[in-house]
């Protein structure tokens, strides 16, 4: 089973692309987070409702590489047998450039169609890394809104 992968090609630098995945969470994936994501052992938690992530930061290689795991996770589907599915998994970041051109290339290391969640999770990842690509070319993105 192949585990979910997707690349995005904009025109920024490198350090720009780099900063959307490590200090701009917020603007393109969901704006209910509290914590970092700059450092190697940082810790931030993501949720979309009752839907709840957190993540540790395992590895940092700026402009080059991030690796998000996950460490702690609730997703509220009353299908899904395993509501931690995500705990384990790897969520890595890595970004070339030619100077002019970055290529973004993530991958979800463990999230694959043996999960229950995985249609729901690609559709997921599509539309955020369609925000994602979004903020990075206008600088305003589609987050997940917490409603108040």
């Amino acid at each position: 089973m192949n585990d979910y992968q997707k690349s995005i090609i904009v025109q920024k630098p490198v350090s720009e692309v780099f900063a959307a995945i490590t200090e701009h969470i917020s603007d393109w994936w969901t704006n209910d987070l509290t914590g970092s994501a700059s450092h190697i052992g940082d810790r931030f938690m993501i949720a979309f409702g009752m839907t709840k992530k957190t993540m540790e930061i395992s590895e940092v290689r700026p402009n080059e590489k991030v690796v998000w795991t996950c460490i702690e996770a609730y997703i509220d589907m009353a299908s899904l047998e395993n509501k931690s599915e995500w705990v384990g998994t790897e969520l890595i970041w890595k970004l070339s450039t030619d100077q002019q051109t970055t290529i973004l290339t993530f991958l979800h290391k463990g999230l694959n169609q043996n999960f229950q969640c995985y249609d729901v999770c690609e559709i997921g990842w599509n539309t955020f890394l369609a925000s994602l690509e979004t903020f990075l070319k206008t600088g305003q993105g589609n987050p997940h809104l917490k409603k108040v």
